[in-house]
């Protein structure tokens, strides 16, 4: 029987295995967020909200995008969404040019004038609510795959890189990530 480099080489060796998404080591190496249908929208979650929070932390200064007040650390915010979570459709709830660094309290018991103040703010910054209002209405017929979310996974922890600091899995990920490909 022929087996390892020269199997390989006529094509007969057998086909590695390949693990579900959900079961890859890298993937587990990312702690659950608390948006999501299942285990791996949840991982996606945490890191588009960890890659939010500390791009907005220390682009904008440390400050709630609805109030305007200083928020201690990145990890004290919250990943807020303009558009709400359950109004986006498929990808676009993870989109990130929806998504801003709040406080806890303005997201969680924010009024209508917190609500006002996020719109003009983000305005500012370039965002334009009706244009991602558009775009989401083309995905209205868009089902959240695996492949989009290893895809979107993938893109998102390429963008931590560039940041002034991580997240404490990044490092894991990374270096689990890298034994894969």
């Amino acid at each position: 029987m022929i087996e390892g480099r020269v199997a390989k080489r006529l094509g007969i060796a057998p086909k590695a295995r390949i693990l579900p998404l959900e079961r890859r080591s890298w993937v587990k190496a990312i702690p659950p967020g608390a948006h999501g249908s299942g285990t791996l929208q949840k991982r996606l979650w945490r890191l588009v909200s960890d890659y939010v929070r500390i791009h907005d932390w220390h682009k904008y200064h440390g400050k709630c995008v609805a109030t305007g007040r200083h928020i201690e650390s990145w990890q004290d915010g919250d990943a807020g969404h303009f558009r709400a979570y359950t109004k986006c459709n498929g990808m676009m709830k993870f989109d990130e040019r929806n998504i801003f660094l709040q406080s806890k309290r303005s997201n969680g018991f924010g009024d209508k004038e917190d609500w006002d103040a996020f719109e003009q703010e983000i305005i500012r910054r370039g965002y334009d609510p009706e244009e991602f209002k558009r775009e989401n209405i083309k995905h209205s017929m868009e089902q959240i795959t695996i492949s989009k979310i290893e895809e979107k996974m993938i893109e998102i922890i390429d963008r931590m890189k560039d940041l002034p600091e991580k997240p404490k899995y990044y490092d894991r990920v990374v270096s689990l990530l890298k034994e894969t490909l």
